[in-house]
């Protein structure tokens, strides 16, 4: 008996961009990430030839670190909204981000501690007054199947910090 294995890859590349939209042209929004890029093949099978991929693939908890400053004196109440532009993205395919540390600073921080599905859409990610470094965050994609065809599925996610007076 002659068993086939069909070849199966994927690759998720995700993009990070960010981008600040202020009233006061004072607060700013940086990004120190390299990017995500999950490589799926036969390994990540459930159970060897004849059986489904692992569905879902998680970054690592620090895989985006934001940093929000130039707030006067530490008293802009600002937010974080988050879009994910697709270059090559699978509709089978979900993206999620969540908030893993609040970072530090003298300023606080609420809001996306749980995963929120990111869409096309800008929405509010989380929010926070004052200056703030090390937020870091934790992406996810789900949906990952052999009935999606193999090749690479790349979209972009955007940060904008928003000064909400």
């Amino acid at each position: 008996m002659t068993r086939i294995i069909r070849h199966i890859w994927l690759v998720l590349l995700l993009a990070l961009v960010v981008i600040g939209v202020t009233s006061h042209a004072s607060i700013s929004i940086t990004l120190v990430s390299d990017g995500w890029l999950e490589i799926i093949d036969k390994s990540d099978l459930i159970a060897g030839a004849g059986t489904d991929l692992i569905s879902t693939y998680e970054s690592t908890s620090d895989q985006v670190s934001i940093n929000i400053s130039g707030t006067t004196s530490g008293e802009d109440n600002w937010r974080v909204d988050v879009k994910r532009v697709d270059t090559d993205w699978h509709n089978d395919l979900s993206l999620y981000a969540q908030r893993t540390s609040n970072g530090s600073g003298s300023g606080t921080i609420s809001g996306g501690s749980q995963y929120m599905t990111v869409t096309a859409s800008d929405q509010t990610f989380f929010s926070g007054r004052g200056d703030r470094t090390g937020i870091e965050v934790q992406l996810k994609v789900s949906g990952v199947s052999i009935q999606i065809p193999p090749g690479t599925y790349t979209t972009t996610l955007y940060y904008t910090v928003v000064d909400t007076l």
